[in-house]
């Protein structure tokens, strides 16, 4: 009995197939076209990948390139770099060393000018330090200015002594 079921339901299945258009089974050409559209974007073509990964390489390659010259570059910059921040650091010292000297110079005159068992540390040797490097400090400023107004009446008398070979080229 199953048997025949089974018979009987193939052959109702053969009935069904036969009724379809064996047309209708296949794409038609338009959704033939979007359906390689489809796998164009999708699935690209071995030629098309191997293109994308030379592409990859290359421009992995040119950034490797670029990278490694620019740090050749900071390299060959590496001793004039080395020898700047070395002076700076002479200068910083020298400086320091200075500022140091400058202080004890002007603790040793205060001291003077109010003893010698004065402590370092009283208001009043405080005072007298501060107007002592007040003084000082005008005292530099003052000869800066000197140094300019000198410097410019250098330069005028320069000019001035330029100008009349000039004038007297010009009228030639």
């Amino acid at each position: 009995m199953q048997e025949s079921l089974r018979a009987k339901q193939l052959a109702e299945e053969q009935k069904c197939r036969q009724r379809v258009a064996p047309g209708s089974l296949w794409p038609t050409p338009e959704q033939l076209r979007e359906l390689e559209a489809e796998e164009r974007e999708w699935h690209p073509s071995l030629a098309a990948m191997q293109e994308s990964l030379r592409a990859k390489q290359l421009a992995e390659e040119q950034k490797c390139r670029q990278r490694e010259q620019l740090i050749a570059e900071r390299m060959a910059k590496m001793p004039q770099m080395i020898e700047n921040w070395r002076q700076q650091q002479r200068e910083r010292w020298e400086k320091a060393q200075a500022d140091k000297e400058r202080r004890a110079r002007l603790q040793a005159e205060a001291q003077e000018r109010l003893g010698y068992h004065v402590d370092s540390r009283s208001t009043r040797f405080q005072e007298l330090l501060q107007d002592l490097e007040k003084q000082e400090r005008k005292r530099l400023k003052e000869e800066k200015q000197r140094q300019k107004k000198e410097a410019r009446a250098a330069a005028m008398a320069a000019s001035t002594t330029q100008d009349p070979e000039a004038s007297g080229m010009a009228s030639s």
